[in-house]
This record gives C-alpha cells, structure tokens and sequence, in this order.
C-alpha cells in the first residue's frame, strides 16, 4: 500500500506537456497500422496505468464533491455520450475515429486525470519546470533551424505547435524566477532566447498572444516589481533587436509580414483556409444537430487537395461539422466551467491566487487565439490544453486543502516569489 500511495502523475503530466510541444516531430513518430502514435500518447496510456495501479488505494474511491463533483459528472456524461455516438457510423473507418477520439479526450479527460498530484508548492514548481523547459526546446529547434536556413528573400518561417506556448514561458520567468531557482540575469537572458524564437518564427498570432500576455501579466501581478522587470526585459530588447534587424536587412521582413494583414486575399493559404471552413460549415448545415461524426472525412479541391475535415483551421467549425451542436456543446462546457470556476474567483492563499493570476493572463488568450487557428483540432495542443486545464483545476481542489497562513506568518514582502515559497504543504491524496 505504501508503494501504491506513491505513484503519482505528476511527471507524467509534466512530460507530458514538454513531448507534446517540443517532441511534436515525424522523428519521433511510431506507425501501428494506420495510425501514428507519439511520445505524448505513450505518456497518456502511463497515466493510465498509474491510476490504475492506484485503484487498491481506499482513497481512489472518493469521489469530490460540490463543484469538483458537477465537473467530474459533467465530464463523464460527456465521454459516455462521445463514445456511444461514435460506435456506428456506416462508411468510416474506426482508426479515423479513435483519432478523433483521441483530440478530444486529451482535453477532456487529463485534467481530471492529474488534478489531486498536483498538491504542493512543489508541484507547482514542477510544473513551472516543465513549462520553461519545453518552451527552451521549442526555441532552441526553431534557432537551429533558421541557422540553417536563414534567408532575407526567403525567410524560414517556423510553424512548430510548440511556438504558442513561449508567451507562457516569458510569463513563468516574470512571476517564478526565484522558485525556478534562476538568477536575475539568466532568467533575463532566457527570456530574450525565447523571444528571440518567437520573432524569428514571423507568426503574427503568437506575436499577439505574448503582447496580450506580457500585458495582462502586469496588469495582473499588482506588484511593481513585475512591472520593472517587463520594462527592464522588453524596452533594450526591442531597442537591440530593431538595429540588429535593421543592419541585416531583417526588419523589412518583419514589416512585411506583420503589416500584410490588410493583403490576406492575395494569400493562396489564407484563400484555402477559407474554403476549408465554408466546406465545414455547408457539412455542419447538412447536419447541425449531431454533426457528421467523429472521423468523417472530406477535402477541399477534391482527393488531392486539402482534407478539411482533418486537420481544420478554426476549431469551431472543426467541432460543429464533426460532432453538432448538441456534441460540441457536451465537449466544451467541461472545460469552460473549469476555467471560469477557477480563474474567476480569488484566493485567500496567497500562493494559489499568484498562480490564478498567472493562469488567468496565459491561458484564456492562449485558448481563443488557438482555436482560431485550429488548436483544439490537433492532438500535440489538445495534449498541452489538458494539461493547462490541469493545472487550473487543481486551483479548486487546494483551496480548501491548503491552509491560509496567519497574519503572524505572512511575509511583509508582497513579491510573488517570497509569498510563493511561504506556502505550507499538504496532506497527500483525499
């Protein structure tokens, strides 16, 4: 019972998240008949199995209640109406729909899967770790590829998965420097590694993400010393990296690309994308209520064009034309709620309400800017969804498992590190 009480997901869920961004890769990728497994699903199959082994434990019995409970309810109904809908539909092949299965399920179910490991501040560490770690490998991928490839006339432009979680990474080292144990200037030095990345990678939504992020950060933080920092960080940055651009000939590639919004119907993918969501939509007209079903398929131009109901560009009309309005309904509410009981409310633990406010500027505009471009679409970034939604969750469950200090034992300093590294740590799984 002693081993037993010892297995926990928590790395699991951290590894999780770091081979879905960083290890998303055909390298890397396992062929078992038609369908292609990668490291993050072999992760999930092992969370599995450690919950699994944990069914001898008492505990793994008690089921939460209050809000916890209507989640883990809600949940269930909606993996029980998924996997009933998708058990016979005449003329699709099952592997396309465990495929569908599978994106759906890795944001659907993780967080319920993880939510009691996470509980301490050490695990929270941890998780911070991994964030930081896989956003590190994500840049580091992308930089090699462009000293590969660099071109002024024709630039590199990366569309690694991975690259939308660096705004999260910049935002870690802003508010956990010190409980990632990384000094003033490494962490300063991490940051303009990981923005440099981001920059060359000349995607214009992440662009946005970590300008929306990096904002609400400080908006969010309700310490100066934050504040400092972005300004410390971003203002030489930008200013370096303005005349570093401007001496190669790089800062006209910029512009062009960020200022070609306005140009988007002279885009031969932009005008594809658009087909693909007007040929989602006039499937989920023929269908609105049920939708066409988990692994349906059709493509844009006919076989040898693009397969829009695959791999969509905007994740609503992805879901609508797959599972209807009643099936997409059932799939997103879990995953709302989650975020709106636990983001929009405070903490009395000072720690608890630093990483709601880390969550709160990171993984809203994550999600929106996401989905626009397919994000719930794609298996690697349900993965990380998951185990954003994760991490959101477990938010609920510790602020009635941990304690608020006294009065007499808080820190007179309201940085969010030092209240941070205050937090007393809890009894294991109830």
């Amino acid at each position: 019972m002693a081993n037993i009480r010892k297995l926990s997901t928590l790395h699991l869920l951290g590894l999780f998240a770091f081979t879905a961004l960083a290890l998303n890769n055909d390298h890397f990728v396992l062929g078992v008949g038609g369908f292609k497994l990668s490291p993050f699903d072999l992760l999930f199959v092992a969370m599995l199995g450690v919950k699994a082994l944990r069914l001898a434990e008492p505990g793994a019995y008690a089921l939460p209640r209050g809000a916890l409970g209507m989640l883990l309810g809600m949940q269930c109904l909606s993996v029980i109406y998924l996997l009933l809908v998708s058990a016979h539909h005449p003329g699709i092949e099952t592997g396309d729909v465990a495929r569908d299965l599978r994106i759906v399920f890795y944001f659907l179910c993780t967080p319920f899967l993880c939510y009691k490991d996470i509980d301490s501040p050490h695990a929270y560490a941890i998780l911070q770790k991994y964030i930081v770690a896989a956003c590190l490998a994500v840049s580091t991928f992308m930089l090699l590829e462009q000293a590969q490839g660099f071109s002024i006339s024709n630039p590199v432009r990366n569309v690694q998965l991975g690259i939308w979680a660096i705004p999260s990474g910049v935002v870690s080292l802003l508010y956990f420097r010190r409980t990632l144990n990384v000094s003033g200037p490494k962490a300063y030095a991490l940051t303009v590694y990981m923005l440099m990345a981001l920059v060359f990678s000349l995607n214009r939504s992440q662009y946005l993400q970590l300008a929306v992020a990096v904002f609400l950060a400080m908006m969010l933080a309700g310490n100066p010393e934050v504040r400092r920092r972005v300004f410390l960080i971003f203002a030489p940055a930008t200013v370096a990296g303005v005349l570093v651009f401007a001496s190669i000939g790089y800062l006209d590639v910029l512009a062009n690309r960020i200022f070609s919004v306005e140009r988007l119907d002279e885009d031969s993918s932009y005008g594809a994308r658009i087909q693909e969501m007007q040929g989602q939509m006039d499937f989920f007209a023929e269908s609105p209520v049920f939708g066409k079903g988990a692994g349906f398929r059709s493509w844009v131009m006919g076989e040898n064009g693009f397969e829009l109901s695959t791999f969509a560009h905007n994740s609503w009309a992805f879901y609508l034309m797959k599972f209807g309005i009643v099936g997409t309904i059932m799939i997103m509410l879990p995953p709302l709620l989650i975020l709106l009981l636990t983001l929009l409310r405070r903490y009395r633990n000072p720690g608890l309400e630093l990483h709601r406010r880390y969550l709160l500027a990171t993984v809203p505009i994550y999600i929106f800017v996401d989905s626009l471009s397919g994000g719930l679409a794609y298996a690697p970034k349900t993965a990380f969804t998951g185990f954003l939604l994760c991490y959101c969750l477990s938010l609920l469950r510790n602020a009635r498992a941990m304690p608020v200090p006294t009065q007499a034992a808080a820190s007179p300093s309201p940085r969010p590190d030092a209240s941070r590294r205050a937090l007393p740590r809890v009894l294991p799984h109830v």
